[in-house]
């Protein structure tokens, strides 16, 4: 790959973790959404598995575990398992206080929304998928309630209003409980409707394969490229060519992608 010929063809951006990527046009087959893939036992841990494509079965490699990142499926299944598990807290979080409120004990469940294990992850929390985050947002308001609905029994408790500190908690079940928790049973079919991966069906000589990706951005013609800096000495380096530099359309200012050649990219499967 020489500095001419870059600037002589399209490429294809295209981003994985955040981070833009190219290949030459001319060595993209053709792109479509992740379709099933079957798993092949024994093949290297890069090799997801093999997908059907005009009448023949092609490898899939997963770009993200070659570039010695966690695959987006395991992001997605650990995002899944984790708003489960928090949604399971707060049932038992709501059991909790109504046992404690029946027999008349101490409060003791968690009043600081920030504090409880699904308070301190959402704290922490951010994606660059617009849709996800949007969603995510959703949760603030229900979860602050939620808490503090602890903080007004505690309040009525004190002030002998046992009557009242049980209606409040049977609305609480019935109202911001139970918007939290269909928030918490909708996460799934976001994540897997947001997060959604893209499939790249590369050939280099006769040979057919396919890579993953986050996201499907643009095609380009670079306005300048050079050598890759000497301190990208990670896994991912043997994979990338260069860095190009291209104009997104209607912006002025330049953008950089880090340039990958199929060939590279198909010697994984050798």
């Amino acid at each position: 790959m020489n500095n001419v010929s870059m600037h002589d063809q399209k490429y294809f951006i295209f981003t994985v973790d955040q981070i833009q990527y190219g290949i030459a046009c001319n060595e993209v087959v053709t792109v479509t959404d992740m379709p099933s893939c079957t798993v092949i036992p024994h093949l290297p841990a890069e090799v997801r598995g093999v997908i059907p494509f005009q009448e023949e079965n092609i490898p899939v490699l997963d770009l993200r575990l070659c570039f010695g990142l966690p695959s987006r499926l395991a992001e997605i299944n650990e995002l899944i398992n984790t708003m489960a598990l928090r949604r399971q807290d707060h049932l038992n979080w709501m059991g909790k206080l109504k046992n404690e409120l029946n027999n008349q004990q101490p409060i003791s469940v968690q009043t600081n929304p920030h504090k409880c294990a699904f308070g301190q992850w959402y704290d922490q929390f951010e994606s660059s998928n617009f849709n996800l985050a949007a969603y995510m947002k959703c949760f603030d308001v229900p979860h602050q309630a939620i808490h503090r609905v602890a903080v007004e029994v505690t309040a009525f408790l004190d002030q002998g209003q046992y009557q009242k500190a049980q209606e409040l908690v049977a609305r609480t079940e019935g109202g911001v409980l139970l918007r939290l928790i269909e928030l918490f049973d909708g996460i799934e079919e976001r994540v897997s409707k947001y997060l959604m991966e893209y499939c790249i069906v590369l050939q280099h000589d006769a040979q057919r394969f396919a890579i993953t990706v986050d996201d499907l951005n643009a095609f380009c013609r670079l306005s300048r490229c050079g050598p890759l800096p000497g301190a990208a000495s990670r896994q991912e380096s043997e994979l990338i060519q260069a860095i190009g530099f291209y104009h997104a359309e209607g912006q002025s200012a330049e953008q950089n992608v880090l340039l990958l050649e199929s060939q590279s990219i198909h010697n994984i499967l050798r």
